[in-house]
């Protein structure tokens, strides 16, 4: 378990089951590794409060929530491009953690085209007062982001030891 001095605190919701883990930002982004090679987690904020206090390490016990529900948001007429791209970006953190491939890591094709697409919606390049893109996304772009968001589910589930 390699120990860093800041994390932070996000809250996994699988089902009705929730896990709290441990993410650290470096030049390679990842979560805080139990001794078995699963991710460190633990079934209250307050737990992984202590455990980080008992380390001596920072923690920002701002909640960031990834959740399952992800999947039912895939047909809402507006996707929420934020919520996806962080459910995305947490997925490849968890995949690379674990040392497990995520078919969202892909460089080239749709899925390239998927994240882009992601990634220029949430409009974090674009000042107030210009014209923002919202995406329109077709059926066949929702289903690769619905394959994309389960096979992040399931290396998350592995990554838990689920």
């Amino acid at each position: 378990m390699k120990l860093r001095q800041e994390y932070w605190l996000v809250k996994f919701k699988i089902l009705k089951e929730v896990y709290y883990t441990l993410w650290y930002t470096d030049d390679i982004d990842g979560f805080l590794l139990d001794t078995d090679g699963v991710l460190k987690s633990f079934s209250t904020k307050g737990e992984a409060v202590a455990f980080a206090e008992e380390m001596g390490f920072w923690l920002d016990t701002k909640e960031f929530l990834i959740s399952s529900e992800i999947l039912k948001k895939i047909n809402a007429k507006k996707i929420d491009c934020e919520l996806f791209l962080n459910h995305w970006n947490t997925f490849s953190d968890v995949a690379h953690s674990i040392n497990c491939q995520f078919i969202g890591d892909s460089k080239g094709g749709m899925i390239r085209y998927l994240y882009m697409k992601l990634f220029y919606g949430c409009n974090l390049l674009v000042k107030e007062e210009e014209e923002h893109y919202y995406p329109k996304w077709s059926k066949k772009e929702k289903c690769q982001m619905a394959k994309i968001m389960t096979n992040g589910l399931k290396i998350l589930s592995k990554g838990l030891g689920c």
